[in-house]
């Protein structure tokens, strides 16, 4: 039988394909008998030369590219996806708090001070004491006070961080060491909390806990640096290969910058550069970013922070006064002219901005500066990020869209835990509650939707987590609770969000965030595929291999270091 035209010139194609493959240089490594998502589909191999996906298919067209030196891997049905983007970590502090006193998110009372206690005794005398996290629902009322450390480590002063990081509990030494007293003045955008006598109580929320920090001796060097390098490879055995550190300040920028210059860490980094008005360290890093650009990391970025937090501190900036409190509406840090000259300014020297914005006051604050900057400079600016997005009015869910900008979820802390279903609900009533991150509709209006852990914030930076509470909006495994359950996303959008539409974000998408020839091997082999099982095991997914440009920089069979010694 003769062969058709059609079938002809696909057979010839093939040929040329075959011929021109073997023409070229072969494959470092080719991957096969696998389960490969790529855009138009599952494959089942696929082969890297130079760090580039140079073929995508069946075994006959990654093997086209076989050569005497190639690495063959069988994947033994293993799963591949594009590598996976947080889009907010914060990577100093969450290696620095796993060599710090630690103890579990939502512990009691008792659990806390026998933690402290046992920290203290191992502590010199007049040594600090940090760690965290705590959450104010496991307390009594009044029993979270200075007092209570003081009891625990009378010889230390101690300084533990809320499950948000936007509070502060300190004893008695910590609060002398800084200076603060009964005369002390609430800075700006903070608050001291005090007792009945008006003396501060130990807890210092928003602006006021850098009245502490500045007490706190500082890391050394080589700590932070053994603190990042714990993080980011932590990062990279969950499969992500880029990530966006959102709180670069003179304290880690040097470390960040100095690991990414020795191939320390391996990822795609950008650096947010912390800003307010009048804020001089913030300013002396933004003139003098380029000195920090190195290898894969960029600090490009400057981060805002427009308000605090919805739980019992009720410092986020909300339109609409707090559950159970008639006159309380949070802090809304900037001023509306100030932040409007910052961003236009960032935005016309081609920064890219990324605010957190939690209340539904600070998201629209943060909209308006970016409208008055596309006014002022027209549209050729950077997709401006607006994070964390906690509350979001619905009128201004449409204006990201339409102002050319990205939303940053949080996906790991929307599914009941004590800081969503008892602090936040609390702060803001069942309501509000039922458009708790509201994901799905910002995802309808066509917008690029991304997503960050906000790690260390959150325990764990399992991004398996986030996408399957996305999809479930349960807690992991499921349970017979949700939050905002007309909220859910389906299993592929979360992919997109965690990968292609990230990579957007990052400014990176004609290199990575898809399986294509072409695109730079920035890719994650998983031992099972998310599609493949119940919604609710999808947080149990195990990173086999993870590439970036095609080096292999995390093996499941033979890990790096990944806990704190």
């Amino acid at each position: 039988m003769m062969m058709g035209v059609a079938a002809r010139a696909t057979a010839l194609g093939a040929m040329l394909l075959a011929g021109a493959a073997m023409a070229e240089a072969p494959a470092d490594t080719i991957l096969l008998n696998g389960q490969v998502y790529t855009p138009g589909g599952w494959a089942e191999a696929l082969a890297i030369r130079d760090g580039v996906i140079v073929a995508v298919g069946d075994a006959k067209a990654a093997e086209a590219w076989r050569g005497e030196a190639s690495k063959v891997v069988d994947l033994k049905g293993a799963a591949v996806f594009p590598g996976l983007h947080d889009m907010h970590v914060h990577t100093q502090f969450a290696g620095l708090e796993q060599f710090a006193c630690g103890f579990p998110n939502a512990a009691k009372p008792a659990v806390i001070a026998a933690r402290i206690k046992q920290c203290a005794a191992k502590a010199e005398p007049g040594a600090w004491i940090v760690g965290g996290n705590w959450s104010a629902g496991s307390f009594a009322k009044g029993q979270q006070n200075r007092g209570f450390l003081d009891k625990v480590a009378p010889n230390n002063p101690v300084l533990l961080s809320d499950e948000a990081h936007h509070s502060l509990w300190a004893n008695s030494k910590a609060i002398a060491a800084a200076g603060v007293t009964r005369d002390t003045r609430d800075p700006a955008g903070g608050i001291i909390e005090r007792d009945a006598k008006g003396e501060p109580n130990g807890l210092f929320r928003e602006n006021a806990a850098g009245l502490l920090d500045k007490a706190m001796p500082e890391p050394s060097d080589a700590l932070k640096r053994k603190a990042m390098t714990l993080s980011t490879r932590q990062m990279l055995s969950y499969g992500i290969t880029s990530f966006t550190d959102a709180s670069v300040r003179v304290g880690n920028v040097r470390t960040l910058s100095g690991l990414a210059r020795d191939g320390i860490i391996k990822q795609r980094a950008r650096g947010c550069i912390v800003w307010s008005p009048g804020d001089a360290n913030g300013e002396m890093l933004i003139r003098t970013r380029a000195d920090y650009t190195v290898g894969r990391f960029k600090a490009d970025c400057v981060k805002v922070f427009m308000d605090g937090v919805p739980t019992e501190s009720q410092t986020a900036a909300m339109l609409h006064p707090y559950h159970g409190d008639p006159h309380g509406t949070g802090i809304l840090m900037i001023p509306q002219a100030a932040l409007n000259d910052g961003i236009a300014r960032f935005d016309r020297m081609g920064l890219h901005v990324k605010f957190h914005a939690v209340g539904d006051a600070a998201v629209r604050s943060a909209l308006d500066a970016v409208e008055h900057a596309r006014k002022v400079n027209g549209w050729g600016g950077s997709a401006h990020e607006v994070g964390h997005n906690t509350f979001v009015d619905r009128a201004d869910i449409p204006r990201v869209r339409a102002l050319h900008m990205t939303w940053e979820f949080s996906p790991y802390i929307w599914y009941p835990t004590p800081i969503t279903d008892v602090d936040v609900r609390n702060a803001v009533g069942d309501e509000m509650m039922k458009r708790f991150i509201p994901i799905k509709e910002a995802l309808d209006t066509g917008a690029n939707v991304i997503a960050g852990s906000d790690w260390s914030v959150v325990p764990s930076v399992n991004p398996w987590i986030a996408i399957e509470t996305m999809v479930t909006r349960q807690k992991p495994g499921g349970g017979d609770k949700t939050i905002a359950p007309d909220e859910r996303v389906t299993l592929d959008q979360a992919l997109r969000i965690f990968t292609s539409d990230a990579a957007a974000a990052m400014g990176d998408r004609d290199q990575v965030g898809s399986i294509e020839p072409g695109m730079h091997a920035d890719i994650v082999v998983t031992e099972t595929n998310p599609f493949k099982v119940p919604a609710t095991q999808i947080h149990d997914t195990r990173v086999r291999m993870t590439f970036i440009d095609g080096e292999l920089v995390y093996d499941a069979a033979n890990p790096p270091p990944l806990t704190a010694d």
